[in-house]
């Protein structure tokens, strides 16, 4: 099936299942000279927790279907290598608050999928397994994903389900959610053994800005996931593009189908995996790409504006630490930008972080 209903019955039959919240994502660029410290995640713990989604607040149809437990969810913005450091305060708290709770059905992982932590290995799946160790192996555990994570066989084992965003920008984030849950609270209430599940890595590697879903190829490789999951016995279809900026070897596209129909789910995964294969050569940036220095010339020529200039390698909402200075060095070279005029070009330079730097514009008024 699907796209399940919300179950009204429960694997005791007499209770609703109890079913604890934990995960850690960040999109960590191990080429950035940033470290990322705990505070970044801004973690949130107990019913903090649950009021993140929309889907569990008091009164939805999917607060009132299971005994909610929120352990410790933390999200930060992308960035450099996580330390060893805050991973061991988050990854500690979070284990200790899940050692306290009842025994669980389930559980669901919110992460994204792209953390490096240093000195760790697959950090999601390393935490995934910490988190096992704690909660048993018998407990049902449904994992959601940005599509540009990375999926490890390792991963894709520790899970019970697993699924991801369908859609870049990620406009069904938090459809994506929902659904993880979805698919576990129906598992739970459908005493069905564990899902049967077909990964299948891809060995491509592609930008962010090479795969939005908006465009073709990315757009008719994602349009086939919805039929794939349609099949009979198939529970739920997923393509990963993977995270281009870190420098590991499970960086890579992967597809996971998962359901209960052998042949429905591996010939699921193979026509997906192919189909993304075979578009490997059609993938193109989302918008013109070049030189800075003739961007620039591109840009001042044009009437068009405002005129976006991005760089993709130190691209802060990908994990870069944006203070690299080469480019803003370049652009003050020009001397389009080197006097004022009433008639000339205005650029915004978005943005070089320096505390230094910052005292030093405020002292000088």
């Amino acid at each position: 099936m699907s796209h399940p209903s919300t179950p009204t019955s429960t694997p005791a039959a007499s209770r609703r299942p109890v079913v604890a919240i934990a995960g850690l994502g960040i999109e960590s660029s191990t080429f950035s000279p940033a470290r990322t410290q705990a505070p970044a995640f801004h973690p949130s713990r107990g019913q903090e927790v649950l009021d993140r989604y929309p889907f569990l607040a008091v009164g939805e149809e999917l607060r009132e279907a299971a005994d909610w437990h929120g352990a410790l969810v933390g999200k930060s913005l992308p960035g450099g290598t996580v330390t060893a450091a805050a991973w061991e305060e988050l990854t500690g708290e979070l284990l200790t608050r899940l050692a306290a709770l009842p025994p669980l059905d389930g559980l669901w992982f919110d992460i994204h999928g792209a953390m490096t932590v240093e000195g760790v290995d697959d950090a999601e799946a390393l935490l995934l397994e910490r988190v096992r160790s704690v909660v048993g192996d018998d407990v049902t555990v449904s994992t959601s994903m940005d599509l540009h994570g990375n999926v490890s066989r390792a991963l894709v084992h520790r899970s019970d389900l697993i699924t991801c965003y369908r859609m870049a920008p990620h406009e069904d984030h938090m459809e994506t959610k929902e659904r993880a849950v979805r698919n576990l609270l129906a598992h739970l209430a459908s005493g069905a053994p564990r899902p049967l599940k077909a990964w299948v890595p891809v060995p491509v590697l592609l930008a962010g800005e090479q795969t939005s879903t908006r465009i073709e190829p990315a757009k008719s490789v994602y349009g086939a996931v919805p039929e794939v999951e349609a099949r009979q016995g198939v529970i739920d279809a997923a393509i990963w593009v993977g995270y281009a900026w870190a420098d590991e070897p499970r960086n890579r596209a992967a597809v996971v189908v998962t359901g209960h129909d052998e042949q429905a789910v591996s010939e699921g995964a193979e026509k997906l995996a192919r189909g993304f294969w075979e578009a490997r050569h059609d993938f193109d940036f989302v918008a013109p790409t070049g030189t800075f220095d003739d961007i620039l010339d591109e840009a001042l020529a044009g009437e068009r504006r405002p005129y976006y200039v991005s760089d993709t390698g130190d691209n802060p909402t990908a994990g870069g630490a944006g203070d690299v200075t080469w480019g803003l060095a370049r652009l003050l070279d020009r001397p389009e930008f080197q006097k004022q005029k009433e008639d000339g070009p205005t650029v915004l330079y978005a943005s070089v972080p320096g505390p230094e730097a910052v005292r030093h514009a405020a002292a000088a008024g």
